[in-house]
């Protein structure tokens, strides 16, 4: 058989997607504090098939999430809320590990949706995570965080931060400070809900990559080798015409939801195409090649692609970078070893 011909065959064919997905992932995607629960509902909304779980200290907001379980977090809290003290929320889920630790049996994958700043947020999220961890999950909590000018809010969530990474796999930051590039002549509750879009995408982005039938699949042990240790990381996301898919990375390059970073220093990178049945080859290769030029020589690039009819001659880029370098995590990181070192000194 000629090269030719099999070049037509190939050309003729059209891809048919089997109905199930042949490996069974346990996933569940849990809501904590306000925003957590916030982008459950919008997940929900958005038509997300895995099982779901709000967790919250405020008996008023959790009445109006959608979710298929909720937990009330009421010991300490009468169902009133943390009052934004951080020691409250954090007491309120131990007091119910019981019951949140009975959520992830044999669970693969924890999603964790946040908000830092506040109390159930800050205080409960790194109880969470620990149990999850500790059952056996992969854990990744996707989180946001409060803007500089909330000097308070931001202190809090920073150290928060710190416990959140010591108990998840990979955290994935989301700075409101980029609300101000992005869109700052939105109303108030309009640029939130940006930021609440963007979480809700970004999980629902993992949980079709690893859940629904691709050219190119990412598996659940793909994601444990990229994201075990993965640290810190961040999304970017482009979208646009085939023709010019340098520009769609580009675009997404430009537009990070982390200040001040610096791609160079990240350890790996997932990256998830998403195009029409007409997009050609040589435009997913450009794209992942420009994404790949940004990165370290040796960092661990893991690709995955998917045909959508609808998207005819776009492609979607999803590029979540793992191991890097912010700022003002640094410094907390830097304050902890200095902590450790200065009550156990080295001999």
């Amino acid at each position: 058989m000629s090269i030719e011909s099999l070049i037509r065959r190939a050309s003729a064919y059209t891809l048919v997607e089997k109905s199930i997905y042949e490996e069974k992932i346990n996933v569940l995607v849990v809501g904590v504090g306000g925003a957590g629960c916030n982008a459950i509902t919008r997940m929900k909304k958005l038509g997300l098939d895995v099982p779901t779980v709000a967790i919250n200290t405020d008996m008023n907001h959790l009445k109006v999430v959608e979710a298929d379980k909720k937990i009330l977090l009421k010991k300490g809290t009468r169902g009133l809320g943390s009052g934004g003290q951080v020691e409250i929320g954090e007491r309120s889920a131990i007091l119910a590990a019981e019951e949140i630790r009975s959520l992830f049996k044999d669970m693969d994958i924890v999603f964790i949706a946040t908000g830092l700043g506040g109390g159930t947020g800050t205080g409960a999220t790194p109880v969470i995570s620990e149990l999850a961890k500790k059952e056996g999950a992969l854990v990744i909590t996707i989180l946001t965080m409060p803007f500089k000018v909330e000097r308070a809010r931001f202190r809090r969530s920073k150290e928060g931060l710190m416990r959140i990474m010591k108990h998840s796999n990979t955290v994935i930051i989301l700075e409101n400070d980029k609300l101000m590039e992005i869109v700052p002549n939105l109303p108030l509750n309009k640029a939130f809900m940006v930021m609440d879009q963007l979480m809700s995408y970004t999980i629902m982005s993992f949980i079709d990559m690893i859940t629904k039938p691709s050219l190119m699949n990412v598996d659940l042990s793909d994601l444990r080798t990229l994201m075990e240790h993965g640290e810190l990381s961040t999304i970017l996301i482009g979208e646009g015409t085939a023709s010019d898919p340098r520009k769609i990375v580009v675009d997404a390059l430009n537009r990070p939801f982390v200040m001040d970073m610096d791609y160079s220093t990240a350890s790996g990178g997932l990256i998830h195409i998403t195009a029409g049945e007409e997009v050609p080859l040589s435009s997913v290769y450009s794209a992942v090649d420009a994404i790949s030029s940004f990165l370290k020589e040796n960092s661990n690039i893991i690709v995955g692609a998917r045909i959508v009819p609808e998207f005819e001659d776009r492609m979607r880029i999803l590029v979540v970078l793992t191991g890097i370098k912010v700022p003002f995590a640094q410094e907390g990181i830097k304050v902890e070893k200095e902590e450790k070192l200065r009550l156990y000194p080295t001999k």
